[in-house]
This record gives C-alpha cells, structure tokens and sequence, in this order.
C-alpha cells in the first residue's frame, strides 16, 4: 500500500514538474547527483546551489535523499515573479511567477514536498465523459483522498493520582481509571500537586490489579517524587491535514477558498463559502438542500460482539473465536464485558434515586427518597486533593440483591427494556466503585463517571425519568452485574485493506482473572459502548481576545442583505411541537433541556436595537400554557431552590404570579382586585352622593358580580355608624345609624 501511495505521488509530482516549463532536453526529474559530486558537505552544498541556479530558470522536480537532506537546510525561494521593466523601474508589465523548482526531501522522519514559493502545488482533475458515459451508482469521486487509519500507538489520557510515589525503578502508580492506559506508551509523569513540580517522561512497563486495595496500577520508572494530586497524561493528535501559515507580511488571506458556482441540481456541503447559485439546489425527493457549514452527529451502538477462543494472563490477550461481528469498531479504551449471563449477577431489583440535575448543583427537593435528595455537588477527593462534581443520585438495591465486596470492579448495566440503547438494544454497563451493605440488608452502590477525571458517582442517567425511584414513586428495575475489563490493544485484531487480522485483544489484569467468573473458551463477549459520552459539539467557537477594540464584532453574524426575508435568524427544532407527544419519544423528554442558555457574565442578555412590527417576545402557546420562572432562595446555604413562576392562561388570557410577593414602585390600574380565581366586576364608586338627613343607600352595579361572595369596604364623609346589609349579586345596601349630612358622600370598593 506504501509504495502505491509513493509512486502515484510521484507520478503527481512529475507531472507538476512537467507542466513547469521544462528544460529544453525535456527533462524534468532531478536528483542532486545530477549537479556535480556530493562525496562531501561542501560538495552537497556546492550541487544544491547549482541545481537551484539551473532549475530556477527551466522548473522541474529536484529529489534530495535522506543522506543528503540532513546536511541542507532548504527553503525552496528560488521562484520569483518578473516583471518589465526590472525593478525599481515603473513596471509595466508582470507575470504571475517565473519557472518553479519543486524539492522531494526524503529524510529520516519522511518525506516532504517544498513547493514553489509563488505557484505553490495545483492538482486539477476535469469531468468531461463522453456522451454517453456516466459515473456508476452514488459513487464519491474526489480530486483528492487521503486516508489515516489510526490504529495503535497514539494515546489520550489524563488523571490525577491517588496515592504519593517515590522515586526509583518500576515504580507503582495507583490511579483512579486504568482506562487509557497501555503497556509501552510514554506517559507524562508530574511531581505534582496538579502539573506542578519536576515531570518525568515515563514508560508504562506494566499494568497490574491490586485485589486488595481493589485499585489499579501501571510501574513506569521515575526520577524523581510524585504526590498524591499529581496529574499524569499524554495526548496525541494524529489528525489528517495540518495547513499552517505565519504571516509575517501585509496581505489579505483566504486560508481555505473554496467557491462553489452551482448551476444544477446537487445536494451540497461546503466550509467556507462564496456560493453562488443559479440552480434550484434541492434535488428532487431529497432533503440536503445547500450546506455550507454542515455537522452531523451520529451515537452508534453496533459494537463488537463474539466468543472467547482462548485467554493468556501471561501475556494479558484474549483471542475470539470465527464469527465475530462488527471487528471494525474494536477500540482501546472501552471495556469488553462478559456476556455468558451464567456468570452475570441479576437476582432482586435496583433501585435508581435520580439527582434533580446531573451537572448543576440544583436541589429543590424535587426527588426524595426516604425523606432525603441525593444532589449533585462539588466534592474534595480525599485522596487526590482535586475538587470536582460529584454527580447525584442513588444505587439501591433490595434485600434479595446478593451483592458484597466481590461485585467491586465488574459492571452495572441497567437491562430494562426501556433503558437498552434504540437502536440495537445494548446495555449501558458502569463500573462499579464501592457497594455498602445497610442494616437493613439493602445494599448500595457507586459507580464511576467521567468529568473532567475519573469520579465516584451516584447513579446513572436512566432513559426513562419514570424509571427513577423517589417517595411516593418506587420502580424496581431488572439489572445485571458482569464481570469484564478494559481492552489495551487492538492492533492485532482490526483489519484493514492490507490486513486481515489476528482476533487478538490485549487485556487489563482485572480482580476476575483466574476464578470462575474470568473469560473462557466459548464466553459470548462484547465491547460495551461509552455508556457516559461527552457528546460532540457540532459547532466550537472560543475566543481569546486580550486587546479592546473600537469595531462591535460579533461571535456570529448573521445579515440579509438580499430583497427577500428569511423565516428565521435560527431556527430550533426537533421533535414535537407539542409537549404532549413526548410520551411516544424513547426517553420521554423534550429533545433540548434549553433552547438558549447564558453561562456568563453580560451586560445585557438580550438587546433589541431595532423596532419589531409584531413583538419583541411572542409566546404564542399553541397547545399549553408556556410559563416564565425564576430560581429562588441561596444554593450555598443547602436549602432547597423554589420557584416563582408567571403565566398567562391561552384560554381566558388571565395572568398568574405564583412565588413570593409582588412589589411595585408605581401606580396599578386595574379593573378589579380579586383573592380568588373568581374576577371582580366594577369593584369600586368615589364620591358617590347621599341625600341629607338617609338612614340607607342601596348601590347597583353596572355589571353584575357572579354572585354574593365578595366583600364591603366604605369610608364616609359624616361621622357615625353604618352596616352593610342585602348584598346580591345586583348590589348591596348600607345603613346608617346617624342621618347623612349636608354635601355628604362616601367611597366603596369590593374585593373578591
């Protein structure tokens, strides 16, 4: 595959040469040989500048091996662009660039292209079949591909340790994950706290388990002391294109140009973009329309599946059997479970006590159990020193559940219908951290998530909230606790074009191993999914803006310039319109938990700088009332979190407040005050007058009240008794126990 891959680039290469306006014997590969002697340095050097001084004036392709390479320090500037008169003179007339040399260095760490400075590297490819001849079904046909097939020896993993080490030979580091550890990858190794302190540059020599502190270790060699806190890591990134470009003169750049001219059908996607377009774009019965920045995030659950051929703990392998599926999606760092359920542990039922929020320290008592929430927190690893989130919730599980020590370090799964991933009905399996037996013979467990760090933690996310467990809400769950451990190395064991495989995994030592619970011949097996991902972030922009400036720039700008209006700036869907159409969804929850969320620090969170001709906000509640809230009360003093809430009901239009008191600075105008949900109808008179010397007024309403149950309240001009008598829903009467003085009046108001 590596020498096809180097003689159709060299084929590429010689092409480009030839199109560089080649010599006049038509030659246009070189080796430097070609230039004179290169028996010695002064030689190399004395042959490179010839062939630069000879090249620069015809082009063509200039191939330095490796023996030579070492001693040159290229930079390919031989091309320029001419112009007439020479320079300083007026010109009067340029070319684009003169003749280019393109330089193939091939030395001990490969190859490298130096391209002409100006021209650079062009590859064009024209589709022109004949008529008559079409490209074959949906095929993919790009100018350029470039595969990377990442398979064994780069690393990502980072953690802080448990536990102090000393300096010396095989030394033993006690870490919170073995996952992402292998034997032979070169590690970073901190004294610590943190990145603190000196760092060796350690080996992994080996990967053991310690039964007894149920704790995992790798030896590597040290130099120096390591403190319980210090972190240890690598990470590589083996991408599949670097573009890099220092600007160190005046210019103005398209890093990636790509400019599309569309004038017939053709689902598209492009990063970045002038697009112009004549076309009607969408093809027929399809829905891609044009796409200039497109991200498609996709979770997959085909995991690999098979049986166990043979194990060696002496060489930490496992080998499966003929007949495995999905070989193709093997990789480091995902455990490989059990699947013989002989071996799996199921009797009783599990209880799962949800946290309010996973990731938020919210707690407003919204799921007790036995009178007690299990919150998210942020907690001090007694061990690590590192404070991180704790997040919350419950294992429990019953009586009948026969779980002790020995469950530490297998693995958890929910096996619920309901809580199988959609697609292909896979277990979610956690490891499990801890298990305490309580008096009352329930048991519980921690299992371990990941947040920035291996962590302890409460419970799963469940599928279903109606499978959480809370008072006045029990669900028992069916589960399954199985024995597994991590997978090293998969080198062995994926295959490629080139490849056909050994059906070979390397294998983390695990407390397991060597009793009747570890793989054997004929074990169905399978490579659990990441039961906890972070999910992908489509789109990532981040900013390190340190010096203010006058322009009002913004993360995103959106404009429309054009003569017609767009429906939206942003347009949020997915899922139903209706919150009732939530049950008939896999996890019976709305597909955004927040359509907009402000995590920091603004000015002002929402600025309308310009008028609307409809509203500024339009809740236009199509089937429920759609409610504004506020968070109350302090985090910080444990107390739990209500909520105010305000809303307008879609069917009278009437508006409630639900929370603490209502302040205002001004003055209301209302129609009526009410304390129940009955309105009051024309709730007051002033100045109303009372003939001279009446014992009674008799007040009518100009709209009648529903009914009679509403209350009096009367301030009069003259001083002396009075009683409300005969309230209807028509009016009311008042008796006076002194005559009304000369001028009198008096004031009503009613209140429901």
């Amino acid at each position: 595959m590596r020498g096809i891959v180097c003689s159709a680039l060299l084929a590429l290469l010689l092409g480009l040469a030839l199109a560089q306006n080649p010599p006049a014997e038509k030659k246009a590969l070189y080796t430097l040989t070609d230039f004179g002697p290169t028996a010695t340095a002064a030689q190399v050097k004395a042959a490179y500048e010839a062939a630069v001084a000879q090249l620069g004036k015809t082009g063509g392709l200039l191939i330095i091996p490796t023996e030579f390479a070492r001693q040159l320090a290229i930079e390919n500037t031989a091309q320029i662009s001419p112009r007439t008169p020479a320079p300083p003179a007026e010109t009067k007339n340029w070319q684009r660039s003169g003749p280019g040399i393109t330089i193939l260095e091939v030395n001990e760490n490969g190859t490298v292209i130096k391209v002409p400075q100006a021209q650079g590297l062009t590859i064009e490819r024209t589709l022109r079949m004949p008529l008559g001849e079409s490209l074959p079904h949906w095929s993919t046909d790009f100018a350029l591909t470039i595969n990377n097939t990442l398979i064994h020896g780069s690393n990502s993993y980072l953690d802080w340790i448990p536990e102090p080490v000393k300096a010396g030979k095989d030394a033993k580091f006690y870490v919170k994950t073995i996952r992402g550890l292998r034997v032979g990858m070169f590690i970073n190794l901190h004294g610590g706290p943190g990145y603190g302190g000196k760092v060796t540059r350690g080996c992994v020599k080996s990967i053991n388990y310690d039964a007894e502190k149920t704790l995992w270790y790798f030896t590597a060699d040290t130099s120096i002391d390591h403190t319980a806190g210090a972190i240890v890591h690598n990470k590589n990134n083996a991408g599949v294109l670097y573009m890099g470009q220092d600007a160190h003169t005046d210019e103005q750049t398209y890093d990636m140009l790509l400019w599309r001219k569309q004038y017939a059908l053709g689902d598209t996607y492009m990063f970045f973009g002038w697009y112009d377009y004549m076309s009607n774009i969408h093809s027929a019965a399809g829905d891609e329309n044009g796409n200039i920045f497109a991200g498609y995030s996709h979770s997959k659950d085909n995991c690999f599946t098979g049986t166990v051929d043979g194990v060696d703990w002496t060489a930490n392998t496992l080998k499966f059997a003929n007949g495995a599926q999905n070989v193709d999606t093997l990789g480091q760092s995902r455990p490989l479970i059990n699947m013989n359920k002989a071996k799996w542990i199921t009797a009783g039922k599990v209880m799962v006590v949800p946290a309010e929020h996973y990731w938020d320290l919210i707690d407003t008592g919204k799921y007790p159990f036995n009178g007690k929430t299990y919150p998210t927190t942020l907690w001090k690893d007694p061990k690590t020193g590192v404070t991180g989130l704790r997040m919350g919730g419950l294992i429990r599980g019953d009586k009948d559940c026969p779980w002790d020590q020995s469950v530490v370090g297998r693995w958890l799964g929910i096996t619920e219908p309901t809580e199988l991933t959609p697609e292909s009905k896979k277990v979610r399996w956690y490891q499990i951290l801890s298990c305490t037996v309580n008096p009352d013979g329930t048991k519980d467990l921690t299992i371990e998530r990941f947040w920035w760090g291996a962590k302890e933690m409460g419970s799963p996310t469940l599928y279903r909230q109606d499978n959480g467990t809370w008072d006045g809400h029990v669900r028992p769950l069916s589960y399954a606790i199985a024995p597994g451990s991590y997978v090293t190395d998969v080198s062995k064991a994926v295959p490629t074009d080139d490849y056909r495989g050994q059906q070979l995994l390397g294998m983390t030592p695990y407390g397991d191993m060597h009793t009747r619970f570890d793989f054997e011949k004929g074990d169905a097996i399978e490579q659990a999914i990441g039961p906890d991902p972070f999910k992908p972030t489509p789109f990532r922009m981040w900013m390190w803006d340190n010096v203010p400036g006058v322009f009002p720039a913004p993360v995103l700008d959106i404009q429309n310039n054009g003569a017609d209006p767009r429906y939206a700036a942003m347009l949020v869907a997915g899922g139903s319109y209706n919150a009732d159409d939530m049950k008939n969804t896999y996890r019976q929850l709305s597909p955004w938990e927040n359509i907009l969320a402000f995590e920091a620090v603004s000015g002002v969170g929402i600025n309308m700088r310009a008028d609307v001709t409809r509203a500024a906000i339009l809740f236009e509640q199509p089937h429920h009332d759609q409610p504004l809230k506020w968070l109350y009360g302090k985090r910080e003093t444990g107390k739990p979190v209500a909520e105010a809430t305000l809303t307008v009901s879609r069917d009278t239009g009437d508006m409630t407040f639900s929370g603490g008191d209502l302040y205002i600075s001004g003055t209301i105008h209302a129609a009526g005050f009410s304390a129940d949900v009955t309105a009051t109808k024309a709730p007051f008179g002033k100045n109303v007058p009372v003939r001279r010397g009446a014992k009674s007024l008799t007040v009518t309403f100009e709209t009648p009240q529903p009914d009679a149950n509403y209350a009096v309240f009367i301030e009069q001009s003259w001083l002396g008794e009075r009683a409300v008598t005969q309230k209807t829903e028509k009016g009311f009467t008042i008796l006076f126990g002194r005559g009304a003085a000369k001028d009198a009046t008096l004031d009503w108001m009613i209140m429901r």
